[in-house]
């Protein structure tokens, strides 16, 4: 939707958009390091799999409140760690995959072998599954699948910048299909655009952020994303 007008300034979007991630701070950069360490270290171990629970936390996917008021809250451990426990054959096989290492084709293929652990996982009591799990497996795939965000990412790939507000200049509300079929199907079409997207950036922007702040290609495409709309909206963020 926005694809032309990012690309026509990518290197503007990339240039202190590792800056406006690290300005989120605290617990939503600390967790995220140590979790994507942990999986280098020992992927799917308890301490992989806690330092992911601890970030889904910092990153806004569990609120403190009555659960009868909010369902943006995370499962109980022991349901939230089986439930990625069931994907490790999955999860295994696509380890070290990286998103400009595969065709298009090739990568189409990839997110679809996620298909069947997108739906054995359990990780929020709310229904809305796209932006939890895709921030998990991020953190479980770093260099194959994006974080997906409702308003940065969703926004950025489904609203032309003039649907972006309403008359009182707020955003519009970012509405997710119902059901998990077309959620994963969602889910699968962003990634794939995030892919077609990655393939048309200067290679030496991934180099850049690689070498210097050790963010993969995925994570450096969001981190661009949510600048583009950040500036395009006139500076304003509001989640990780």
């Amino acid at each position: 939707m926005n694809t032309a007008a990012f690309l026509s300034e990518q290197h503007r979007y990339f240039r202190d958009a590792y800056e406006q991630f690290r300005a989120f701070g605290g617990p939503c950069v600390y967790f995220h390091r140590e979790c994507i360490r942990a999986g280098e270290e020992a992927f799917l171990s308890d301490r992989h799999l806690e330092m992911l629970y601890a970030t889904l936390t910092a990153w806004g996917m569990h609120r403190m409140g009555d659960a009868t008021t909010t369902k943006t809250k995370l499962t109980d451990w022991d349901v939230f760690r089986e439930s990625l426990r069931d994907c490790r054959a999955d999860l295994m096989t696509l380890k070290g995959v990286t998103i400009l290492g595969l065709s298009g084709e090739e990568y189409s293929n990839a997110v679809r072998a996620l298909s069947a652990c997108y739906r054995k996982l359990h990780l929020s009591k709310s229904e809305a599954t796209i932006v939890v799990n895709s921030k998990a497996l991020y953190h479980l795939l770093p260099q194959l699948i994006p974080p997906i965000d409702r308003q940065y990412t969703v926004r950025f790939f489904t609203q032309s910048l003039k649907e972006w507000r309403n008359a009182k200049g707020k955003y519009r509300t970012i509405m997710l299909p119902a059901g998990l079929d077309a959620q994963f199907d969602l889910f699968q079409s962003i990634c794939l655009q995030v892919k077609g997207l990655a393939d048309r950036i200067d290679p030496a922007l991934f180099q850049q952020e690689q070498r210097a702040n050790q963010v993969t290609p995925p994570k450096a495409v969001d981190n661009a994303i949510v600048n583009f709309v950040r500036i395009q909206s006139g500076g304003e963020t509001s989640a990780v």
